[in-house]
């Protein structure tokens, strides 16, 4: 194998010109490419011995392992999600050299179903989850506006689980063969389990906020305002009422927010008639701070109280124009990647039964949010 690129003292200095950097990218993919059948001559030799000894080809144990080391291994720049299907290619690529797969075996499809949906970190951090448990599968993202169209999509094409985000979770229960209790008294689904052809939809936007909340604050007895009056103000406002909390929804429209509230059994107050927020956790459910507009808040920040917790399920930024602003009235904040954490590992578990790798998730979205 030829010197590794890189160690000769004329590279010392980094090049500026384009075809010489390019010609340096060139020499490095044929040595990763080298490497790369090398590692799968190997993989192929394993693969007869587990062959003669009658032991399984899929490792998951020893595929963790790898993933777990590499990760610890990796320095950057290249993000941990990057990292993770990087190597799950290369690993599955050692699988089929290993054994071939019959028609039965076929890897399964998660997806998740938006509009708009190109900023969504759920394929980078579910494909990180499959590749850590070891497990096959591919979780893709699906521009979507027919939610009626796209659901005979996931009959007709098997995919295996769903994710459902916004504007779709109210919308889409009426597709469903069956709608999860909670679920359905929720009003919203953010989580489609194929078993079989038979649809299942689930809310796991619920237990995800609640968990989020509660590394900070026993929810109990609290104040609580919820702002926005959708899919996911319905969720979180289910799982408060569920832990003991005193709620009022705070909503820009009136007849919706105070649907909302008859629905729940709280207290309503409209948005712009707002004049204090005497609350001990706040939670904004609105798209708005998200980018592109990530210097709009849902709120007066003047209004906002020392000592509350306040939470946003926006994630993208990490730390919203209104988590700023209630850090800087000393207030407790939980970002929206921690409820994306929580919710995403309840959907794993319910489409794979395997237990979710939590802190290999929330790694994942941290790289990302944070442009490692």
């Amino acid at each position: 194998m030829n010197e590794p690129v890189g160690e000769s003292k004329k590279e010392d200095a980094e090049p500026t010109d384009i075809p010489i950097l390019r010609k340096k990218i060139d020499a490095i993919d044929a040595q990763i490419l080298e490497l790369i059948n090398r590692r799968l001559v190997a993989a192929r030799a394993i693969g007869r011995i587990k062959q003669q000894t009658g032991k399984v080809v899929v490792d998951k144990g020893r595929e963790a392992e790898i993933f777990q080391r590499l990760s610890s291994l990796n320095k950057g720049p290249l993000k941990t999600g990057a990292l993770y299907s990087i190597f799950e290619n290369t690993i599955a690529a050692g699988r089929g050299v290993q054994i071939l797969r019959s028609p039965a075996e076929v890897p399964p499809v998660y997806a998740v179903f938006g509009d708009p949906v190109g900023h969504s970190l759920s394929p980078v951090m579910h494909n990180s989850a499959l590749a850590q448990t070891g497990l096959s599968g591919i979780y893709l993202a699906f521009r979507v506006g027919d939610i009626a169209a796209a659901v005979d999509g996931i009959r007709g094409l098997g995919i295996r689980g769903v994710s459902i985000t916004i504007p779709h979770k109210i919308g889409v229960m009426k597709y469903l063969d069956e709608v999860e209790a909670s679920a359905a008294e929720i009003g919203a689904v953010n989580t489609i389990v194929n078993r079989g052809g038979i649809l299942l939809g689930y809310n796991t936007d619920c237990p995800g906020a609640v968990t989020a909340l509660l590394e900070k604050i026993i929810i109990k007895d609290k104040r609580v305002a919820i702002v926005g009056a959708g899919g996911g103000a319905r969720a979180i406002g289910f799982g408060i009422n569920q832990e003991g909390g005193r709620l009022t929804v705070i909503n820009r429209s009136g007849q919706r927010g105070q649907k909302l509230a008859d629905d729940l059994g709280c207290n309503f107050k409209l948005l712009g008639e707002v004049k204090e927020l005497c609350y001990d956790i706040i939670i904004n459910t609105t798209p708005v701070g998200m980018t592109p507009h990530e210097d709009k808040s849902p709120v007066n920040p003047e209004l906002i109280e020392n000592g509350t917790v306040v939470m946003d399920m926006v994630y993208n930024p990490l730390k919203t124009q209104f988590l700023k602003d209630a850090a800087k009235a000393g207030c407790a904040t939980i970002d929206g990647a921690s409820m994306l954490v929580h919710q995403g590992a309840v959907q794993f578990e319910l489409w794979t039964g395997e237990k979710a790798p939590v802190d290999v998730m929330r790694r994942v979205v941290l790289d990302e949010l944070s442009g490692r």
